[in-house]
């Protein structure tokens, strides 16, 4: 079988880390609509749907980065153990990968902190947190990204 250049091994990744970097984006983008939404929408049942919504595809843009993350991570430390391995090429990624990891962990604290007129979590129920029938959160997301 064909030794596949270094170059190719470490691209395969490139569209993970791509969506890492897009997700601080996204998330601002939804922080946002739901912002315009609920300047509009008076009913707090409907406000509390609206912000439960949009939380969950805030959820789902952090777990497809923290998948993203780990798949290139890998990925890195593969490349780093290759003899062949693009060594400058895997600290490049690796460097933008801490970067992006970095800013969606700023962008998910920002989002936090947004909706102080919804209550928190009564204390005792963040570790397990029932969302919709299909999906149960637990520990904060960022406990999910693992550091490289």
């Amino acid at each position: 079988m064909p030794v596949r250049p270094a170059h190719t091994r470490l691209g395969r990744r490139v569209s993970d880390l791509q969506l890492i970097q897009r997700a601080p984006a996204v998330i601002a983008d939804l922080t946002e609509i739901l912002d315009r939404r609920l300047a509009e929408e008076q009913r707090d049942d409907e406000r509390l749907r609206m912000l439960r919504e949009t939380t969950n595809q805030i959820t789902r843009t952090a777990n497809d980065a923290i998948q993203a993350y780990r798949r290139a991570r890998a990925a890195v430390g593969a490349e780093l153990e290759m003899s062949d391995g693009d060594w400058p090429q895997a600290r490049k990624m690796s460097i933008q990968l801490d970067s992006a990891r970095q800013d969606v962990l700023m962008a998910l604290e920002r989002t936090s902190h947004r909706y102080s007129w919804a209550q928190p979590w009564p204390p005792g129920d963040a570790a397990s947190v029932q969302v919709d029938s299909n999906q149960v959160l637990s520990a904060p997301v960022a406990a999910a990204i693992p550091e490289g």
